[in-house]
């Protein structure tokens, strides 16, 4: 009879344990941490929360424990949970810690505040990411992003240009950028851009799709059409954002979005 394969949440554990082996004496929490981070690895987060929670027993101030403690909060949807989980490691690490230490914990604080449409704390996190590491193109991004969910237009223009800048020739990136311009009134700089994604990305379906959002804003519905067509032809990786992305707002009662839309649907 053939053993049973191993899980990868076990084989992550067996990995844990030798290291442990290898490491001589090590204290009783950060054994706890180690397990812990294995069974993230492997996918297990209530038992990487039983980990957190045996080696908090022993040392309730240790910030790496929280800090997983709060990621696999996370993994279990328990959102307040996590919240409170990740506010009690950056106390616990109060002028203990460097802030590039903290960034799991800014990072899971600012996921969490993004989930529940808190856009200024989310805010808040990732500008905190930022100011630990500039060239931090995703959190510049992240920033972006929520800058824009509270109409802080400035502010997200800023910081969608430096994710450009220090990611030029990603697609979301890019396609980030496009849509902030055009909701800042500028749709040059948007066709611009969206006009890079099919020099950067030949074949992105998000070229023509931004670029049909330009038209519309320009006025230019047979252009929109065009264009969208094009991208439904790419194979937009979620169609049914075309009926509901509001760009499109002045184009739902034409014939030939419809059958465009449907098109997405049904290829």
């Amino acid at each position: 009879m053939l053993a049973p394969r191993p899980t990868p949440s076990l084989r992550a554990l067996a990995a844990a344990i030798l290291l442990l082996g290898g490491a001589g004496c090590v204290d009783r929490a950060a054994e706890h941490r180690v397990r812990a981070n294995a069974f993230l690895r492997g996918g297990d987060a209530a038992a990487a929360l039983k980990e957190c929670d045996d080696g908090l027993a022993s040392k309730k101030n240790s910030v790496p424990l929280l800090m997983l403690r709060g990621k696999a909060l996370f993994e279990l949807d328990r959102l307040d949970d996590a919240r409170t989980a990740y506010e009690t490691s950056l106390v616990a690490a109060a002028g203990r810690e460097e802030p590039s230490a903290l960034s799991e914990a800014h990072l899971g604080l600012a996921m969490i505040a993004s989930r529940q449409k808190r856009w200024p704390e989310a805010r808040k996190q990732f500008e905190t990411l930022v100011s630990v590491n500039e060239k931090d193109g995703t959190s510049h991004l992240n920033v972006a992003k929520a800058c824009l969910e509270m109409r802080d237009l400035p502010c997200a223009l800023h910081h969608a240009e430096e994710a450009g800048k220090l990611h030029g020739n990603e697609e979301p990136v890019l396609f980030s950028l496009g849509t902030i311009y055009l909701a800042a009134d500028k749709p040059k700089e948007a066709e611009l851009t969206f006009q890079h994604i099919c020099e950067s990305v030949p074949g992105a379906a998000s070229c023509p799709y931004g670029l049909a959002l330009v038209a519309i804003k320009n006025g230019d519905r047979k252009r929109a059409l065009e264009q969208l067509d094009d991208a439904v032809k790419r194979k937009l990786p979620n169609p049914d954002q075309i009926g509901s992305d509001p760009g499109f707002q002045g184009l739902r009662d034409d014939p030939e979005f419809k059958r465009i839309a449907a098109r997405a649907k049904n290829p």
